[in-house]
């Protein structure tokens, strides 16, 4: 515990500061000052041991979302409970992670006579994905004289995760009612009938019919001939590849490339479940920072969201070989793979196509090239002097380069979406679900 003056006491030394000065002018007053500076001597001692078994008596609760959304507000609650009756005010201040707004925040709190409990509530947000960490809780009461206040840290500590604030509330997923209405259109398509491998449904044999196709057993039961009907199958297996290599760390107006290409993944990953698909998630940069095969139905859309919603860019240059060569050990099964990162010169891009010509023998590549917004602000503004001058060739320079490497690994036969990052979402799954309509796996 700590001990400081409290806003009565410094009143009362200020004024005895004062009338010591008369001491000069009449000496026969210092006589009185030694018992006052003793009475309130013994006083400040009196009520810095009664606020100290007070704050030795409470006991506080934090109350704290274990999630919440990407700038999003959510509510902390605090309890000050204690078993004594007598009044008592104070202060508390909670230790906020430095990303939280705001960032510095104090509650004030008073016990009214026979009162127990007091609670205080708070709104925050925090702008940045990630577990973030609050405590430990510092409360402050004052003494019944209010000479002396007691100062004490609590040792509670809680977090919290901060999703995409997209995936933390569904209904945002679309801004536009429009692009909404082609996602709906086209999952309604997306079911194909045909010869398959995946069961659909018995039906009375007809003339025409493979006779191999005959279910004998419910043939015997029922007394005629049936047929098994199958249909292309729906089950797919869907690995999505986010790079979270330097590239990915360019700022755009929402977040950096990588928040939005985590936003959008979260988003393609949900498209799959409803689907029916199998869908996993893997994270890269010069290393594999996670790998999650793919799993089944709305239920592990919790496991995806874990996996991803802590990534940040270590500006480490991406190796796109050791990530496809680990997805071509652990992931046998024909998928389709979504690759989100960015390419901008031809050292990258080779290394890059070397990697994926070997995955691309196996499964189905669809690259989703996410552009850096500040380039094309770059080419966009008027020129005012050299400086300017060198940062628009710099810039169409680097922009042609990008181009000629997305063309080369198109040529390599894979998909290609190019698109701005705070644009990416609505035409990353609508290109997946008519890839999807292909049945290319």
């Amino acid at each position: 515990m700590r001990v400081r003056p409290g806003r009565n006491l410094i009143r009362v030394l200020a004024s005895l500061l004062t009338v010591s000065l008369l001491v000069f002018a009449e000496p026969p007053i210092a006589v009185l000052a030694l018992p006052l500076f003793v009475v309130l001597l013994g006083l400040a001692v009196w009520d810095a041991l009664g606020a100290r078994r007070l704050l030795g008596d409470m006991k506080v609760v934090r109350e704290l979302p274990g999630i919440a959304g990407r700038d999003l507000l959510f509510t902390v609650n605090w309890r000050l409970e204690r078993t004594s009756t007598v009044p008592l005010s104070g202060e508390l201040r909670d230790c906020l992670p430095r990303e939280t707004e705001p960032l510095i925040h104090q509650e004030t709190f008073r016990f009214k006579s026979g009162e127990s409990e007091v609670e205080l509530k708070t709104s925050f947000r925090i702008p940045v994905r990630g577990e973030f960490r609050f405590g430990p809780i510092w409360v402050r009461v004052h003494g019944r004289l209010s000479l002396i206040e007691i100062q004490k840290s609590f040792e509670i500590t809680d977090s919290i995760r901060i999703f995409p604030e997209i995936y933390h509330s569904p209904e945002q997923l679309e801004k536009d009612p429009g692009a909404e209405i082609v996602l709906l259109d086209k999952m309604t398509k997306a079911r194909q009938h045909g010869v398959g491998t995946e069961f659909e449904s018995l039906n009375e044999f007809r003339e025409g019919d493979d006779p191999r196709r005959i279910d004998w057993r419910t043939t015997a039961r029922v007394r005629h001939l049936v047929v098994r009907r199958f249909q292309v199958e729906r089950h797919r297996d869907v690995m999505i590849l986010v790079d979270c290599g330097r590239l990915m760390g360019a700022d755009t107006e929402r977040g950096t490339k990588l928040d939005c290409a985590i936003d959008a993944a979260l988003m393609l990953a949900r498209t799959a479940f409803e689907g029916g698909d199998r869908c996993g998630i893997a994270l890269f940069d010069d290393d594999v920072l996670g790998y999650l095969p793919p799993q089944s139905g709305l239920s592990s859309m919790n496991a995806i969201s874990s996996c991803v919603y802590a990534a940040s860019t270590r500006w480490r240059e991406s190796d796109f070989s050791q990530m496809f060569a680990t997805l071509q050990q652990r992931q046998s099964k024909r998928s389709m793979v979504i690759v989100l990162s960015d390419i901008v010169d031809a050292e990258t891009t080779q290394r890059f196509r070397a990697s994926l010509a070997t995955l691309a023998k196996r499964h189905v590549i669809l690259f989703a090239a996410l552009q850096t917004p500040v380039l094309q602000q770059v080419t966009t503004t008027s020129v005012t002097g050299s400086t300017d001058a060198t940062q628009k060739a710099v810039a169409y320079q680097l922009l042609r380069e990008r181009t000629r490497a997305l063309h080369t690994v198109e040529r390599s036969g894979v998909n290609i979406l190019d698109v701005t990052p705070d644009r990416l979402t609505v035409p990353l799954i609508n290109q997946f679900i008519e890839l999807r309509q292909k049945s290319l796996i």
